[in-house]
């Protein structure tokens, strides 16, 4: 059993890429959706969809998760400044690999990604990324650079 967290705020994407990732999730009566993507028989990584919302069960959640996803809108300035937030409390609690993934919905990028820098601390054990969470194959770039990350932290 492995966890993955994605964080964003209300309408970033969070339903969109686990249902581009997870073959089923679930939405608990707080709010939380819950998904499951079976590697092998062995192996499950279990996903956890939640807003930015310090009050989570971090203290439990966080010591074993393998890593998270910060997902935001990139058009909206309002959940880049969440984003930035929630970042700065994760990166400084936890020590686990993550990924900021700027949701581009259905607009491509007017500039190549390489040229963007955003305003995000990042440490060396994270990875800021593009993508479009109505794209299956975007999410699971997503997905594995963070894989990407926890091997490189082995």
């Amino acid at each position: 059993m492995a966890e993955i967290v994605v964080v964003g705020p209300d309408g970033a994407g969070k339903r969109a890429f686990l249902q581009a990732f997870c073959p089923t999730i679930h939405e608990t009566d707080t709010g939380i959706l819950l998904g499951a993507m079976p590697i092998n028989s062995e192996l499950v990584l279990y996903c956890y969809g939640i807003g930015y919302d310090r009050s989570f069960a971090w203290d439990l959640v966080g010591r074993k998760m393998l890593g998270y996803v910060v997902c935001f809108n990139w058009f909206d300035d309002q959940a880049y400044a969440a984003c930035r937030e929630m970042v700065t409390f994760t990166s400084s609690a936890f020590s686990a690999p993550f990924v900021v993934a700027a949701d581009l919905g259905l607009q491509p990028l007017p500039v190549p990604e390489s040229a963007v820098r955003p305003n995000v601390p990042l440490s060396s054990s994270a990875r800021f990324l593009f993508y479009q969470s109505h794209k299956a194959a975007s999410v699971r770039k997503v997905a594995a650079t963070l894989l990407d990350l926890l091997l490189d932290k082995l």
